[in-house]
Order: structure tokens, then C-alpha cells, then sequence
């Protein structure tokens, strides 16, 4: 008998939080750090769940590239297709005002 089972990468994916759902609605805020050094613009994802509503929030740096500012507007940002199903692997969450608020999430399908 084996005694040193490894899990395999697959197993390692399966393991955790999953949400399954729509997606309503994406919407993009750019804020000012309160410490002055720039920029950071956050991503809000409404995802309708069966029962429910979830918010994915994701937050990005203006360096990065993946969105694009104009002033204090956001001109570009990743924005997750509306009404398709979408799957996330939920790796943080918290609980605001009795919503379920997704703080940081891996995009599985």
C-alpha cells in the first residue's frame, strides 16, 4: 500500500468555494489611494445566483494595463460578458449588508 498519496493537479482545482451564475451587469470605478501615490480603479461584477445576487469585486492598477483611464474615467476595463453563464473559484469573500460580496476569485469557466 502506497503511504505517500499525493493529490493530483485536478483534485487540487476541484477543492474550495465555486459560484455558478449570470452575469447582470459590469461596472467600473476609478479612486484616488489615500496615500497619493495615484490611481486604482475597482471592477464590480453583479453575478445572479439561484437564490440571489453576488458582487466580484476586482480591483486593478492603472499600470498594469488591463484598463485604461482618461482623467478620472475609466475608458477600458475587463468586463466579463453579460448574461453568460460564468463559474469562479471564490478564493476570499465577506458579507456586506447581508450580500454576498466576492473579494478575490479565479475566473474558472
Amino acid at each position: 500500500m502506497d503511504t505517500n498519496a499525493k493529490p493530483t493537479a485536478q483534485a487540487e482545482k476541484l477543492n474550495g468555494l465555486f459560484v455558478r451564475g449570470i452575469v447582470m451587469s459590469s461596472v467600473a470605478k476609478a479612486l484616488k489611494r489615500k496615500d497619493g501615490t495615484g490611481m486604482f480603479v475597482i471592477v464590480r461584477n453583479e453575478i445572479a445566483l439561484q437564490p440571489g445576487l453576488a458582487t466580484w469585486e476586482a480591483f486593478h492598477d492603472p499600470k498594469d494595463g488591463k484598463v485604461k483611464l482618461d482623467g478620472e474615467n475609466v475608458i477600458e476595463f475587463p468586463k466579463l460578458p453579460d448574461f453568460q453563464p460564468v463559474t469562479l473559484k471564490v478564493l476570499r469573500w465577506e458579507e456586506k449588508d447581508k450580500r454576498f460580496v466576492i473579494k478575490d476569485a479565479e475566473l474558472v469557466a
